[in-house]
């Protein structure tokens, strides 16, 4: 149970570093390509304006082209005159795909390399004389975001690494003190049901030699150590449970022929009426003397607080599950009370005395007996009144 709450807060712990590294990374990514898309836009601005400018001013038309390939982070500047399909001075060093597009920047993709053109037109008196052709290659961008994209990655990953084991750490040290209460609470019981034993077994026989001289006085007696008996029973497998240490065999035994047994079980010693039916044979994998200790908490229970009469059913709930319910008319209890039901010690009614409202242990202890075979126990209201409990064990 520490255990996997110890896992739970530190994966809780990383969760949240994750989400604050995908915000912070995307952030990141998104405002460094803002400024370098930018940054490559107005390059080519600066330098076709520097180009247009020497037309207006009469200078040559023909620019000086560095290189030839779009792969290089030079701008390459061409000059074109317009309605002519060649480029002014030395067309032939001139990339094809430097010439002046319909839009102001026009993005394409050269060889598998994105590249940017910006184009300006050279205005004299109001003629357009020459369009201007700003071109470079955008690889050297990209290869920046590729490079802070993988930073981000390998980095989260370690920082994440690194947020699960610091979270495992600190999650140990928050849960270790709860843990040596609890399992002190789980000794204690498991101590006090053994030292129990003895003396109860001891005070069973003096008693007993008792009775002969004084009957009454020798029958109560043995009634409280009985109970003690049980109660000390009760908490020690409550204790093995807590400790993980109830270990039951599951093999395969008839549900309805068990569900019977209790049934007759209870009508004499509870004086219960009860009506069963169900799926005959139904054949489930459990542990036999576990489920019957089970349902005599539960009907049990019903002699105490359902009126001494009610329902079970046992059936295939689906391909996975086989579900018996025990659904009695009583007075039944609060919804809100359902849960707290299989807490120890508890009683719906804080009124009533041991000697009707029992310990408080039966159906937590039949829970864990339900629990260690996989399977699952809960309470709910019965339409008109009373309470349903239901017991779900696993096929497989």
């Amino acid at each position: 149970m520490f255990r996997s709450l110890r896992v739970r807060l530190a994966l809780s712990h990383a969760f949240v570093m994750l989400v604050i590294l995908t915000i912070l990374g995307g952030l990141v990514l998104l405002l460094l390509a803002r400024n370098l898309d930018r940054g490559a836009t107005d390059q080519l601005a600066a330098e076709a304006g520097a180009q247009v400018e020497r037309i207006q001013e009469g200078g040559a038309f023909a620019p000086t082209i560095d290189v030839d390939v779009p792969s290089a982070s030079a701008v390459q500047v061409a000059v074109y005159r317009p309605g002519e399909q060649l480029p002014v001075a030395e067309p032939k060093e001139t990339p094809s795909w430097l010439r002046p597009y319909p839009d102001r920047i026009a993005d394409l993709e050269i060889a598998g390399e994105k590249v940017r053109v910006l184009t300006l037109p050279a205005v004299i008196d109001g003629k357009t004389v020459a369009w201007v052709s700003a071109g470079r290659s955008l690889e050297p961008e990209e290869a920046l975001i590729r490079r802070v994209r993988s930073l981000f990655l390998w980095g989260s990953v370690a920082a994440l690494a690194a947020t699960l084991l610091a979270g495992w750490w600190w999650a140990g040290r928050a849960v270790r003190p709860v843990e040596k209460s609890y399992e002190a609470q789980a000794g204690f019981a498991a101590d006090a049901s053994h030292e129990l034993r003895t003396p109860l077994a001891f005070i069973r026989a003096g008693v007993e030699t008792l009775t002969q001289h004084d009957p009454s006085l020798g029958a109560d007696v043995l009634s409280e150590v009985d109970y003690l008996t049980g109660l000390s029973q009760r908490l020690l497998q409550l204790a093995r449970a807590d400790r993980g240490q109830l270990q039951l065999d599951r093999t395969p035994i008839d549900l309805a022929a068990t569900c019977r047994s209790a049934v007759h079980r209870s009508s004499v010693a509870h004086g219960n009426h009860l009506s069963s039916h169900g799926a005959d044979p139904l054949i489930v994998p459990a542990d036999r003397i576990a489920l019957e200790a089970v349902l005599d908490a539960v009907l049990e229970n019903v002699a105490r607080h359902g009126g001494g009469e009610a329902d079970i059913h046992w059936d295939l709930d689906g391909a996975h599950e086989a579900v018996v319910t025990i659904e009695d008319h009583g007075p039944g209890m609060p919804t809100e009370a359902h849960h707290r039901a299989f807490e120890r010690f508890f009683r719906a009614d804080p009124s009533r005395t041991r000697d009707t409202g029992g310990a408080g242990l039966g159906l937590a202890l039949a829970r864990a007996l339900v629990e260690a075979q996989r399977g699952r126990m809960w309470l709910e209201a019965t339409p008109g009144g009373g309470v349903t409990a239901s017991i779900a064990l696993p096929l497989s």
